[in-house]
């Protein structure tokens, strides 16, 4: 049996990574593929079922953060990808954004530039959110 602590906690720190570089696809990338390697890992725990894909899409069911990062890893031909994109920052929420945010929507006609996940749908997600949630979503199994 693995050991699924040691294993949520490597997630739990490249979640933390991702969202500590917010514009970084890899690390996004990183944690997506660590949420979908650990939902792998409580199947093979035991007692959770017989089929994996059963496993798999009662958990995407269950979460639609879930789904989305599951859906990411699956990496399909028009299924969810991760994009980056120049988002219009309205002048009243100037006080919300960080430092460096304010400085480069100044800079950019009043844009900054997000990291989202694009679902097949063509609609856009926060994805350090999605991250949160999906990694909240496999807490709630264990």
């Amino acid at each position: 049996m693995t050991d699924l602590g040691h294993h949520r906690a490597y997630l739990a720190d490249a979640v933390a990574a991702a969202q500590g570089a917010p514009l970084s696809r890899r690390k996004a990338l990183l944690a997506a593929l660590l949420i979908d390697a650990q939902v792998d890992r409580l199947f093979a725990a035991g007692g959770l079922g017989d089929d994996i894909l059963e496993f798999r899409a009662a958990l995407a069911a269950a979460s639609p953060a879930l789904k989305l990062v599951l859906d990411l890893c699956a990496q399909r031909a028009y299924g969810p990808q991760l994009v980056l994109e120049a988002l219009t920052v309205p002048v009243a929420d100037y006080g919300r954004l960080s430092v460096e945010d304010f400085m480069v929507s100044l800079y950019n006609d009043h844009s900054v530039q997000r990291l989202l996940l694009l679902d097949g749908d063509g609609v856009r997600h926060d994805v350090m959110a999605t991250l949160g949630d999906a990694l909240a979503a496999l807490d709630e199994l264990a």
